[in-house]
């Protein structure tokens, strides 16, 4: 525990520092995003929706959203790797964390993303409330839950143990 309790926020940290880095936001975290604005456009219209996607800006006739930073799932993928990377783990099942994580984490997104677009078309006046708030502690409880999940599907070190006598 006491590795964890110092691994966590370091890597978090290194994670956090990367993420920033100019080139980092330009060439990755810049593309990544308008890539999930336009996957949520897509989710709107393949659904009979009549979205709008310019950049990172996702549109319907009468209100529209800006995905941006800490909007755009980043921040708490790193958040969830950080995590799965500070506990001891076989890497093979760091890697399956990891990569089940960030579809899991991106997929509540996306939902948190045209939810919220169509909650401000709908009813303007909670939009602010279930952003900041509602949503915040949802992305975070997913994040919990993925790692609670990853925890209770890695094997355990004494899985090679003999069977229970007959």
């Amino acid at each position: 525990m006491k590795r964890f309790a110092i691994l966590f926020p370091v890597i978090l940290g290194v994670m956090f520092a990367v993420a920033y880095l100019p080139a980092v936001r330009e060439y990755l975290v810049g593309p990544f995003t308008i890539g999930i604005t336009h996957l949520s456009g897509w989710l709107i219209q393949a659904w009979g929706g009549n979205a709008v996607v310019t950049n990172n800006v996702l549109a319907l006739p009468d209100f529209a959203v800006q995905v941006l930073d800490m909007c755009n799932g980043v921040e708490a993928t790193l958040l969830m790797w950080a995590a799965i990377l500070a506990f001891p783990a076989p890497l093979r099942y760091r890697l399956i964390g990891m990569g089940v994580g960030f579809l899991a984490v991106h997929s509540v997104n996306i939902l948190r993303i045209v939810s919220l677009l169509y909650l401000g078309a709908w009813k303007p006046e909670w939009f602010d409330w279930v952003h900041w708030y509602l949503w915040d502690a949802l992305i975070m409880l997913d994040i919990l839950l993925i790692f609670l999940a990853w925890l209770h599907w890695m094997p355990l070190a004494d899985d090679r143990r003999d069977p229970a006598p007959r």
